[in-house]
Order: C-alpha cells, then structure tokens, then sequence
C-alpha cells in the first residue's frame, strides 16, 4: 500500500523550558550567539558516584536550571507546588506558553472538548530527593543496616537513637521534601494538570519511543487532526530529569563523553544528557487561516519506522533512517530537492551518528545541497525532547530565513560519510533565494525506531478549504479483532479468564514474600495519613501471574540479555506470540512486515527498574547513614565497613549493571522487543494514559489501519508493578481495600486489590480480515476518548467526562445507545471512582426497558491498571462469541448514593444473552486518574 498522503498542519504556537533558556525567545537567542548549555554536573551528589563499578567518569550534562513557578498562573496552592516534579513544571510553563501565546488562555472560549494533549515521554526521572521506588524502601534498608558486624558492636542505646536519628533524616530528606510520591512514574496526570486548568476535554495520553518519542507524538497528534478526531492538539515532549542514576546506565553503553558534544565532528567521542520540555500547539492549516491564528511554520508530512530485526536493542542501521526519512518525503509530497536544511538528529555518538548520515543520505540522494545541523551541541542529548528542540530551531531558521552554522564543527569525523552526499557541513550556511523554504527534521531511538517531519516556511496564500471540509465524514471503517491472547491471575488464556469469572473464581490471595519481604511493611490501617503510615501495607493482598522463565532462544534473546528484562517484556513477547497465533500467523503466514504497527500500553516504574534503583541509589541513602554515624562517634573506617556491608545485605544477589540493564526496564522496551522479535517494520512505541490505556493503544491502533497506514496492528497492555514502593504508595493515599475485596458498584465497597497481567489484541480493517478469511472474533464499531477538564482533583473522576468519552464512542460507531445490551465497566471498587462511572452509564445507557447489564471483572483478577483494559475487551468479545451475559460478584446492595432505578441490572449468575432480530453490541469502559477516560463499542462478527 502507498504511503498515506498528509494534508498540512499549521504550527500555531510554541513553548519550552531547555537548559538555560525558559522560553522559546531565550532558547533561539542562545543559538544564535552560540551559547551551549553543556558542562560539568558538580556538587556531592554526582561525585558518589564516580569510581565504582555502578559508577562513571563521565558527568558532562546540559541541566534546564531552577524554574520559578507561579502557582497563581497554574492555579496550584503554595502548599501542593512542592509536591510537583522539576519536569511537570517545565510541562506545565511549556504548554501554557503554547496556549496562552497563542492566545487560547483559559479564559477565551473555544471549542474545548475538541483539543487533543499528547507528549512524548519516557517518565519523569529522579532528582536529588525523588528516589521514586527507593525512598519507600527504609524497612528493607534499616533491617539491612540492622544486621552488619558494625551495628551489633553498638550499644542498645546508641542503635535505638541511630535508627530515630536516620529516619528522621531519611523522611525529612526524601518524603517530607519530595515531588513526585504523587505519580508513581506515570506522566499522563501532568498532561491532566493542563487539561484541568485549560479545561480541555479531548484526550489526553503520552507515547514513548524513545529518543524518537517527540516526533512520535507529533505524528499522533496530526493523524487525529486530518482524521477530524480533534481540531486542534497540544503536542509536546518531556525529557527525563537528569540524575545519576541515568548517568550510570548510559555510561554501561560507553555512550557518554568525557569532554562535550560534538555531533558529526571529528572530536566526537560521545554525548551528555539533557532535560527539558517543549510543547507546540496545532491546527490544520485551512483552519488556522481561518481563524487568524499565528502559524510559525507548516508540517507538511511526518511518519516513523522500526528497523524490526536486529541483534542489538540499543544500536541502529542505515536502513530505517533511509526508511523514515521516505516515508515522511512521500507523505509530504514535496520534492527532496526543495529541502535544504535537515537537523539530523546527531548526538555526537559516532558509530550512532553515521548510521543516521549514512541512512538519511540514501533518502535525499535526489537533492540538491543539503546543509546539516545537530542541536544536541547546544542543550545535550534531550532524548525524548530531542526532536522538538530541533523542530523549534528550524521553525525560527524559516521564519528568519538564517541557517545558523554548526558551531562545533571542525573537521568531519572519519566514520561519517559526507563525501558523496548531497550534504554539507560550511561554517555559515544559507537559505536559497527563490523557491518554498523548506527543512527535515530526524530523530532515531532505541529499539530501532526512527521518526522523520517535513516543515515548510509559512507563505499566505487565499485561504483554503477546510481539510474536513462540508463534506461528512463517512463512516470510519469498522476493525476486526482476529486473535487475542493474555496472562492475567490464575489464566494463562482467554477462556480460563472467562470460564474463571463465569464460576466467580477469584485469583487474589496474600502476596507472597518471594515477591517483596511483607512482613516488613505489614501494619493497621492508619487512622491518618501521618510518618507512621509512610511505610506500611494495611492489606498486603494481591492477584499475581505466575511467572516463569523466558524461553529466550525462541525470540532471538541471549541469556544475558533475558536475564535483564522485565517482566513485563517477557510476558508481552509470550502473549503477541499467542495472539499471532489465534490469529493464524505463523511460518505459512506471514505478517506485512512493512505495514504492520506495534502499540502497547505500559508505564515507568516496572519491577526490573525497582531493583536495579536498589543498586544505583545507594549511595545517595549510605551518606544519610554515614554523617549520622560519624556524629556518633564511630570510627570512619568501621563506617565505611558498614556501609559496604550494608549494601551487599539490602541489595542481595542482584546481577551486576551491565550495557543490557537499560534496554532491560526501558519504559519503550515492550513494544520494540516485539517488532524485533517478528521483524515488523512498521511504527514501534507505547502509550500510557493511566488506568484507560489499554484503550487508548486499542485507540491508536484504531486510528493507523482506518486511514490506512498500516495494514495490522498488533496491540494491547502489560503491568508489573506489585512492588513494595507501589503498594506502600497505594495503601497511603487510602485506594486499597482494607479488606482485601473489589467490590464494584457496592454499598461496601471500599477500594480495589492490586493485580497483574498483560493481555495482546492483532486487529485489522474488517473489509480486510473478511478478503482474507480470517476468524473474527468480534469487531470494534467505535471508540471515544475524552478527559475530565476543569475539576476539584485531577484523582478524582468526573461524571461529564466519563459520559463525553461514551457519547463519542457511539457517535464513532453510528449505532444507538439502545442497541448496547452489556457492558464491561471499569469498576474500580472506589466510591470515589464508581459513584461517577454508574452517573455516566445511567446517563447515556439508563432505561427502564430491556436495560442493559454490567459486569466488572475486577473482583476476579485485582485491578491491573494499565492492563485492565485488556481483560475487560477479552470478556466482552468472549461474552459476544458465546452470546452470555457474565455475572457480577460483588457486594449484596448497590451503592445507595446512585439513583439506580433498575435503569441498569447487575446480573449475580450468567445468562442466557438473546438479540432478536439485531447483532449483539457491548462497551467496554476505562478511566483513570488525571482525568483521562475511554470508551469502546463491540459487536459480534457475522461469521
């Protein structure tokens, strides 16, 4: 199939916070006086780490610098601003810069429930008081402390006031001053926050591919504007904040240089990490004339690639680049000769950096001069903002017709091949005279991924149609699930989860110490939120997948390589190959390499990075145990004998970091594992917008096959995360069920119970799973998404917001809410969360006649959270194929507090499910905290 041509999108408004520039007018400044953010990170922080197996030499990095916050611009009170990250501050200034600049502040009126909030993000990051999973870890570390040589020495006395002293400290240092217990690693509430304040109602959600993770955005962002998804969307990047801990990881891949950044430079001999946010507002461009908006510049195309196959996660090859930078040209339709400037996307890596020349030389080998550019020597390798920042130079290098010179560059580097390319390197590079101004901007990841945009300098011309036009939108093609698998507690396939919630069998058991030692955080549940309920479990129950080794040979994955991975990882390699199976792939079939997209829905903070956190954040946690030892009285070397030995008891026998310990808890990882795995050369990321994202990767999936990206995709979601950091975490903020039971929609209910699982979906065009013959299981006539806006809490779900997303999904599908006879809710168990869920099904689905049941799967398997969804579409599709309505095992009374009047039924065993005369259709329903909410409309297949 040929590439999908774009329509133009108009650039309408920027914003940023980079290392030493604030906003977007500083930022261009400093590139063209030369000013390079790159130097030496100091402080005593950073030099624990140096000399030591889990350290690195290398501490040359591009910090964004203290950002002054207005809470009253942000509408946060003084009191919540230190419990904001460093990077959802710069989001936050960022995105307003874009909006109010443009002047959409929160006050003009517009069409807020059409904007779209999308960033690329990897999470984001720990600073010097942020130990994510670390800090909620000082059971484990007191105990370790507790049982070296140097602490029995001590008298009873001096233990007992050590151990207050230390804890005291610890608190004070990493809880009571911290930024980020609110969160756990997710990134998608920070897109909730701007929702909230703009009170912005469409949806919201990240994408991750890595370095690539911007551009990867970007393209999300412009498919839903030329698909009439939304009319305008606030597209960004967020990097991760930098931290030693990401240091010593990138140093195991002899990625980092000792000296700077000298991208394409003969001195190259590796990069230094950067942090920062930028954020670009969107709008068609027929649109964006229309309504007098500024326009900055004109994409003209953008699209992005995986290599598939390949030996190594963390290298690349000539022939993705050259493959992204096509399909980007032919989606632009414009001519390679017409473009003269091209920011690489070089970061000074020279094996990496030659690849990405080399690829991108074959794409514009019809051009005609090409002058190249590289921002990373000026703010360091912003990884997943990397491609935005460059974006935004080239955006001010149309506008002022000035191509800024290569500042570092010298001589070329011997590994690059410029000779014989179109491209060229001068000292003061200049625009043509006549003739469109246009330039390409590339970004490469991790995994394989490569990304690719055409910008075009804006030149007014009669104002154009819209691209939606007068003409209606026909009915978006409705997809095909055509095989499905899943791993979730106690059901290693589809039919076990279903016959398991037919019966009522429920997986949830105590959670065992194999997993994490319970005893240590067992208690009561606090009365309040005090120090004393910092570092406790009330109810240590769970729902766990049985895991199991990876039988790696089958995959292509060395021993080494698998024993890093998460497991998380694992389980989606093992589910997407049962899935391809049901499917009927397999040696005899073979998968459209080419046109197959992998989307999986998942989040940071994954088991692996918890231990390997355990290793690295050591040594910022042993100094609180040194000074208060020192204080004491105790000989330096008995010290540092008992920080050593403390270390070996708290961290146990972990495998060593290695150059396999990044890929191996990357947040991108599960996705590209997959595309290498099957060589799909299609694009590779994943996506996380809280508990509904599942559905939103279900969402995107949708969006690529219907205007014809690509041919399948392969889609779904994965959570580990039953670590003692998460529980704790859960447990403070009072979500878990004190009695170890979900109890959704009841009078009792009180919370949920933590669960694991993955669950993988391989869905296509109806029209062509039915050309092909394939089995359909069920067929997904629409989806709507939506997020809350303005509210009290962004923890807190709003019934308007939940009843948006439904409405929209049977505008998609075109069929009556009269015609869904079951559906699969959320169900979380929390009144806080089920209260608005029912209000919003009882809007849209209430009716005394024939009403329709719901069911919730919760009660079984725990809530799975990123995955949740999954299970929650695997029961509805077997609900349809064996036409039964499952039973809801809950409490004895609904919840008093909804108007019930039996507009809804709650079956308690299973039914018969009749439809006369009509298909059978049921919804699925996920929302989550930060606002974010989706909602999916299923039919039975024909067959």
């Amino acid at each position: 199939m040929p590439s999908v041509r774009q329509e133009p999108v108009a650039i309408i408004g920027m914003g940023c916070v980079l290392p030493d520039a604030p906003d977007v007018p500083t930022f261009w400044r400093n590139l063209q006086s030369g000013h390079s953010a790159v130097r030496k990170l100091s402080g005593d922080r950073w030099s624990q780490y140096g000399g030591e197996a889990d350290g690195t030499g290398s501490w040359m990095g591009a910090p964004a610098g203290p950002l002054p916050f207005d809470w009253k611009k942000f509408k946060v009170p003084p009191i919540e601003t230190r419990l904001l990250h460093s990077i959802e501050m710069m989001v936050l200034e960022a995105a307003y810069q874009a909006l109010a600049g443009t002047g959409y502040t929160p006050e003009r009126a517009f069409a807020r429930d059409r904007v779209a909030v999308i960033a690329g993000a990897s999470g984001m990051g720990r600073k010097s008081n942020q130990g994510f999973n670390f800090k909620w870890r000082l059971p484990e570390l007191l105990l370790a402390a507790q049982q070296t040589g140097v602490w029995r020495e001590l008298s009873a006395q001096q233990a007992e006031e050590l151990t207050r002293t230390v804890q005291q400290d610890f608190v004070q240092r990493y809880i009571e001053q911290s930024d980020d217990w609110a969160f756990w690693g997710f990134m998608s509430p920070v897109l909730g926050r701007i929702c909230s304040l703009f009170d912005l109602q469409g949806p919201h959600f990240c994408v991750d591919a890595h370095a690539a993770s911007g551009l990867a955005a970007l393209e999300v962002a412009v498919q839903g504007l030329l698909s009439g998804e939304w009319d305008m969307a606030l597209t960004g990047a967020a990097s991760p904040a930098l931290s030693p801990m990401e240091y010593v990881l990138h140093s195991k891949l002899r990625r980092l240089s000792p000296s700077g950044v000298f991208p394409l430079d003969a001195r190259a001999n590796g990069t230094a990490l950067g942090e920062g946010a930028v954020m670009l507002l969107l709008k068609r461009l027929a649109d964006a004339e229309r309504d007098g908006d500024p326009i900055h510049a004109v994409l003209r195309g953008v699209g992005g690639v995986n290599q598939g196959a390949g030996p190594v996660l963390t290298a690349t090859v000539p022939q993705v680049h050259q493959r992204a930078a096509a399909e980007a040209l032919a989606r632009s339709g414009v001519d390679p000769a017409s473009i003269s400037y091209l920011e690489t996307g070089a970061c000074g890596v020279p094996g990496w950096d030659a690849h990405l020349v080399s690829g991108l030389a074959g794409a514009y080998q019809q051009a005609r001069e090409v002058s190249l550019g590289a921002v990373a020597e000026s703010v360091g390798d912003l990884q997943t903002a990397a491609s935005l920042a460059a974006m935004l130079k080239a955006i001010h290098s149309l506008r002022s017709r000035t191509l800024l010179p290569q500042r570092t560059f010298q001589a070329p580097h011997s590994e690059i091949p410029l000779e014989g390319t179109p491209f060229r390197l001068p000292g003061a590079p200049s625009w043509p005279a006549q003739g469109p101004l246009r330039a390409g901007i590339h970004a490469a990841g991790f995994g394989g991924v490569a990304y690719h945009a055409v910008l075009e300098a804006y030149a007014p011309e009669a104002p154009r149609a819209s691209v939606r036009g007068a003409v209606p939108r026909p009915r978006p093609e409705p997809v095909a699930i055509v095989g499905l698998a899943c791993r979730y507690p106690g059901a290693d396939s589809a039919e076990a989860l279903w016959e398991n919630a037919l019966q009522g069998r429920s997986a949830v058991g105590d959670i065992p110490e194999e997993r994490w030692p319970v005893p240590l955080y067992q208690g009561k549940r606090p009365a309040s939120r005090g120090k004393e309920a910092f570092f406790r479990v009330y109810a240590p129950k769970s729902a766990l997948v049985e895991d199991r080794p990876l039988p790696f040979l089958e995959f292509g994955v060395s021993p080494a390589t698998a024993a890093q991975m998460d497991r998380s990882q694992r389980w989606c390699l093992e589910t997407a190959r049962e899935a391809l199976r049901d499917a009927g792939h397999g040696s005899r079939r073979a998968l459209p390499l080419e046109r197959t997209a992998v989307i999986v829905a998942t989040t940071p903070g994954n088991h692996q990075e918890v231990m390997v956190e355990a290793q690295l954040a050591y040594p910022e946690f042993a100094e609180v145990y040194r000074q208060a030892l020192l204080r004491a009285g105790v000989p330096a070397t008995q010290v540092e004998r008992f920080v050593s030995e403390a270390r070996g008891r708290f961290q146990g026998a972990q495998p060593p970091v290695t150059s396999e310990t990044l890929p191996g808890l990357l947040n991108s990882a599960p996705a590209t594992r997959l595309a290498r795995a099957l060589n799909a050369r299609g694009p590779a990321f994943t996506v996380e917008s809280a508990c509904a994202s599942t559905l939103t990767a279900l969402s995107l999936s949708l969006q690529g096959l219907r205007d014809g990206r690509w041919e399948v995709a392969l889609a779904g979601g994965v959570w580990s995360q039953i670590t003692a950091p998460y529980c704790v975490n859960m447990c403070f903020v009072g979500a878990v069920s004190p009695t170890g039971e979900t109890r959704p929609f009841a009078q009792d209910a009180d919370g949920f119970v933590h669960g694991e699982g993955c669950g993988m979906f391989v869905l296509k065009r109806l029209s062509d799973a039915q050309r092909d013959g394939d089995r359909i299981h069920a067929v997904i006539a629409g989806m709507g998404a939506s997020t809350d806006g303005r509210g009290k809490s962004i923890f807190a779900s709003q019934e308007r917001g939940q009843e948006l997303a439904m409405r929209r999904a049977l505008e998609d599908s075109r069929v009556p809410a009269t015609s869904i006879q079951y559906i699969e809710a959320h169900g979380s168990g929390m009144p806080e969360g089920d209260i608005p869920e029912a209000g919003a099904l009882l809007k849209v689905y209430g009716r005394q006649d024939s009403p329709a049941a719901v069911g919730a799967l919760k009660p079984h398997i725990g809530h799975s959270y990123i995955a949740s969804g999954a299970a929650g579409l695997i029961r509805a599709v077997l609900a349809l194929r064996h036409r039964t309505l499952p039973p809801i095992f809950t409490g004895a009374a609904l919840n008093p507090n909804v108007p019930w009047k039996n507009q809804l039924v709650f079956h308690r065993e299973p039914r018969g499910w009749a439809s006369p005369g009509a298909p059978r259709r049921a919804a699925v329903n996920a929302y989550g905290f930060g606002g974010t909410n989706y909602h999916l409309i299923l039919e039975e297949s024909a067959e």
